[in-house]
């Protein structure tokens, strides 16, 4: 395991996280501003949104979110808004692991920092495992597997988590990373 760390955070470049950053901010774009995102069922919902926004639901609130889509939108969230919701957490992963392996690179830290790029691989992975529960619930809907709704808002809950402690390792890395720059100077 350590290997791949240290291959990961030596192949590290700005140009790498810059390339994926892009790539993030696109599918943020898509998943949530465009036509066949977010922003096209709310079009057709008039308001009601995606389960993927919620933090942590019951059986009582996931049914109702999905008859509140409506047959159109719950159309729309599975043949539209699910399969962007796949290559984006990939997309966070990819930049958040490059934005950790760069920093931990250019500040010479300890190769144990490298298991930080665990955290973004785990908000991928919950995040993943959410979406296989959402599309469970979409594909039987009204009849709502219990384990499908506990599965999905209890790694939702994870996916939140782990998001959160990628952003904070970034940033407590770019502060070390800031300081070490200007500490040569």
């Amino acid at each position: 395991m350590n290997n791949i760390l240290d291959k990961t955070i030596q192949k590290a470049s700005w140009k790498k996280a810059i390339l994926f950053g892009v790539l993030f901010a696109v599918l943020y774009a898509l998943v949530n501003f465009s036509d066949i995102g977010v922003a096209g069922l709310l079009k057709i919902t008039g308001g009601p949104n995606i389960l993927d926004f919620e933090t942590g639901y019951s059986y009582e609130k996931a049914s109702g979110m999905l008859a509140a889509l409506g047959p159109e939108g719950r159309a729309f969230y599975q043949t539209r808004i699910a399969p962007l919701d796949y290559p984006f957490p990939l997309s966070y992963m990819l930049f958040y692991t490059a934005l950790i392996a760069v920093m931990v690179k250019q500040t010479a830290l300890n190769n144990r920092w490298g298991y930080l790029l665990f955290v973004p691989v785990l908000a991928m992975l919950c995040d993943f495992t959410e979406n296989i529960g959402i599309a469970f619930m979409l594909h039987n809907y009204p009849d709502l597997p219990a384990w499908a709704v506990s599965l999905s808002s209890t790694f939702g809950i994870l996916k939140m988590i782990f998001v959160v402690a990628s952003l904070v390792v970034i940033g407590v890395l770019a502060v070390i990373f800031l300081y070490s720059k200007f500490r040569k100077k």
